[in-house]
């Protein structure tokens, strides 16, 4: 270990310079351009708009409620697939990354022949006599869009996060007879609590930013996001000005809430584990259990994404 500063290699920083110059130059030329072809656009009237307010809340709004949904319910599911080793484990881990590459219009048509007032839970609800009520249109249905494809990168992070933790934790902490919430709280949290702050930050900016997800499943002005109203006052509305001045506060968001999680982000130093994959014997039935529950929820969850396949199969 060095026992001294080290000098930085800027010969060797100036190719990772160079491209987040570049980046930020173009960037900031398209936000002045777009700016700038406004005329006399005032910034009173423009902070004056009701509306845009209303834009502003419902943006802040949805992307904590998502990031809030996504995360929590991830940290206990990747408890789950830590401790359980099963056929298929693998396979739901690939799935979970599957998300993030699939495209959205797809995923919505996944969600509308779920959850949709003809889905496949409106057929079963019918069948049984019952009446379906949710409308996947609105707040409920971005929120629930939002969960389909952040939930399984969250928890794939987090499970990344307690397989970091060394084997002689656990082997002691099994040895002090810890179960339950003192396990969680003195041996896994000092470990989640390092990675959620991120985590929960880039959620938050995927669906702070979140553009066809909202323009399918929004509903109406009262569910638009700051993403789509840019989308609208340059394409209908030709009003440049208020564009500019949404583009600006969502850039000021997304940064501010990048430097604030890299503040509250801890770096773990991950020390030499001699105890690989070491499970506590003394595994009880409800735990089994709700880790059965958990997981089968989670296939559940991914049940979108195969009927989003199918009915792009069907259709000529």
């Amino acid at each position: 270990m060095a026992t001294r500063r080290q000098p930085l290699n800027l010969r060797g920083l100036m190719p990772g310079l160079f491209a987040a110059t570049l980046l930020c130059a173009v960037a900031l030329a398209a936000f002045l351009a777009l700016w700038f072809s406004a005329p006399g656009a005032g910034w009173q009237s423009v902070f004056s708009d009701s509306y845009l307010w209303h834009v502003v809340r419902f943006s802040f709004w949805q992307a904590s409620l998502s990031a809030l949904i996504s995360v929590g319910p991830a940290i206990f599911l990747a408890r789950a697939l830590y401790r359980r080793r099963f056929p298929g484990r693998t396979l739901l881990l690939r799935l979970c990354a599957m998300t993030l590459i699939l495209p959205v219009l797809v995923a919505v048509f996944g969600i509308l022949s779920v959850y949709g007032r003809q889905g496949w839970l409106a057929s079963l609800f019918n069948a049984l006599g019952w009446q379906w009520e949710f409308s996947p249109y609105g707040l409920q249905g971005i929120l629930l869009a939002h969960v389909f494809f952040n939930m399984p990168m969250a928890t794939r992070l987090l499970l990344q996060a307690l397989e970091n933790i060394p084997g002689e934790q656990r082997q002691i902490a099994a040895q002090l007879g810890m179960r339950g919430y003192a396990f969680f709280r003195l041996v896994e949290w000092p470990w989640l609590r390092r990675h959620i702050p991120a985590v929960a930050a880039l959620i938050f900016m995927l669906c702070f930013a979140s553009f066809a997800t909202v323009l399918s499943l929004g509903g109406g002005p009262k569910a638009t996001t700051i993403e789509l109203a840019i989308y609208q006052a340059l394409s209908f509305d030709y009003d440049p000005a208020r564009a500019a001045m949404l583009a600006l506060i969502q850039m000021l968001c997304c940064l501010g809430l990048v430097l604030l999680s890299q503040r509250l982000s801890k770096a773990v130093a991950i020390g030499v584990s001699h105890v690989r994959g070491w499970r506590d014997p003394d595994d009880r039935l409800h735990s089994r259990l709700s880790d059965g529950l958990l997981i089968g929820a989670a296939l559940l969850l991914l049940l979108p994404a195969a009927a989003g396949g199918h009915r792009r199969r069907d259709q000529p």
